[in-house]
């Protein structure tokens, strides 16, 4: 009989003086598993519990190895019955609380006057003046964090950002944001190492480049605009230090959705038009598309709904001459096969927004999603529930409120299982449109479930 974890040791125990909830938040395995020693397992308990051999339990205790991969996190987790958001691996609201007591919230980098002005600098290739001001403090390094990076430190950093950006594209940022905030903690603790050749000097920044531009988006995807820019202008900031353009065009793609989102879409396009200026000098044809296609979504918010059709027609047509084979990591997302039809749903969906589009672009924006939600594919789950919110305002903004109720009943189930504060914005969004029908009852029924869930 294996022995049993006690689930309140892991925010109320303590080992040699700490937390262990601090020991978590660290992810210290070697503090864990010697606290489990102290509670009377044996290494052969733990390896049973955990899934991990006794050999490498032994080598753990002694701290001899370090445990950075987020699928044995995830075991020990589930083996030992500890909240995954205890130890980093999804979001909580009591960690978010607790995870960095001694830091002040950071300022949005926004509130800098001249905070466009300084990106335009980067975007082509001088620094800002006092460029600290609009990037975070640098994190509290973690533990383990290695005196000399070897390229197996890079390919390891890479694959957790991929780990990281899959998570995120399933299941929301809510499922991976603290979890990579703290592989952040732990890598950033890499450039104050030597690196043992200057390709992994190079390649050390991009991979932790990477990965802050896919914290900053988790962070945007749970509402967190403020912490989204930070991360995402630190992204930046890293990827102008070695001229990687393929990031630098990143950086400024996600800002610029930051923006948008809330509602500023002029900024949103100036961010994207310099975002289009790197991608057009690395010549990365899919950064080229995916930044046509989102100032269509700038333009369809301002009522320019010529534009709107020439930064589709663009964004197609660079599809179009895209080598799949050289296309960056961050930009794969736009080559699956529903990606246009949904980004370009959007945006006629906003056009159909104005009153004076709305008879031309209303069953626009409906074709589209419809082709867009058809075209999903697996790993793709919060794209399907931005295309099912689509959908369903569609039938509203071409007054079918009958329709919409199947359709928005769908959307709203499909962003509770979701872990984005984003796709509960966009319902509120479908709300608004929904409001002249509220007397239809089917109508009012999806409006009581949107209403019900919870701010923020």
């Amino acid at each position: 009989m294996l022995p049993r974890a006690d689930p309140g040791w892991w925010r109320r125990g303590t080992f040699e003086g700490q937390p262990i909830s601090q020991i978590l938040r660290r992810r210290d395995v070697t503090s864990l598993f010697r606290f489990l020693k102290r509670r009377g397992w044996s290494r052969a308990a733990i390896a049973a519990a955990t899934g991990l051999s006794e050999t490498r339990v032994r080598q753990i205790c002694q701290a001899r190895q370090q445990v950075t991969s987020y699928d044995v996190l995830e075991r020990i987790a589930a083996g030992l019955q500890i909240d995954r958001g205890l130890i980093g691996l999804g979001y909580s609201e009591d960690l978010a609380a607790a995870a960095r007591p001694s830091e002040a919230p950071q300022p949005d980098p926004t509130a800098d006057p001249d905070f466009v002005g300084s990106l335009a600098a980067m975007a082509v290739g001088r620094v800002p003046v006092n460029p600290d001001r609009l990037l975070p403090p640098p994190p509290s390094v973690a533990l383990g964090s290695p005196a000399t990076v070897t390229s197996v430190h890079v390919c390891v950093l890479r694959e957790i950002s991929e780990q990281h950006r899959r998570f995120d594209a399933e299941h929301g940022g809510g499922a991976c944001r603290e979890s990579g905030a703290a592989y952040v903690r732990w890598a950033h603790g890499m450039l104050s190492g030597r690196c043992d050749t200057s390709t992994t000097y190079r390649e050390l920044r991009a991979a932790l480049s990477d990965l802050y531009q896919i914290v900053g988006w988790a962070s945007h995807d749970l509402g967190d605009h403020t912490g989204a820019r930070t991360y995402l202008t630190a992204g930046l900031a890293l990827a102008r230090e070695i001229d990687n353009l393929g990031l630098i065009s990143a950086a400024f793609y996600r800002l610029g959705r930051v923006s948008i989102h809330q509602g500023r879409a002029e900024d949103a396009l100036k961010l994207w038009q310099l975002g289009q200026i790197v991608a057009q000098d690395g010549g990365c044809l899919v950064s080229v598309a995916v930044l046509h296609a989102n100032e269509a979504w700038a333009y369809a918010l301002l009522g320019a709904d010529e534009r709107v059709r020439d930064a589709l027609a663009r964004s197609q047509a660079e599809l179009g001459r895209v080598d799949v084979d050289t296309a960056p990591s961050w930009a794969r997302f736009f080559l699956a096969p529903a990606d246009f039809d949904g980004i370009s749903a959007v945006a006629y969906g906003c056009l159909a927004g104005h009153h004076e589009h709305r008879a031309r672009y209303a069953p626009a924006a409906l074709e589209r999603a419809e082709r867009a939600l058809a075209r999903r594919r697996a790993g793709e789950a919060r794209s399907r529930t931005f295309d099912a919110i689509s959908l369903a305002t569609g039938y509203l903004l071409d007054a079918q409120p009958k329709t919409f109720e199947q359709h928005g009943h769908v959307a709203v189930d499909l962003t509770i299982g979701s872990a984005s504060a984003r796709a509960v914005d966009r319902l509120r969004g479908m709300a608004e449109y929904a409001m002249p029908y509220a007397a239809h009852s089917g109508v009012a029924a999806v409006l009581e479930r949107i209403a019900a869930l919870p701010n923020g």
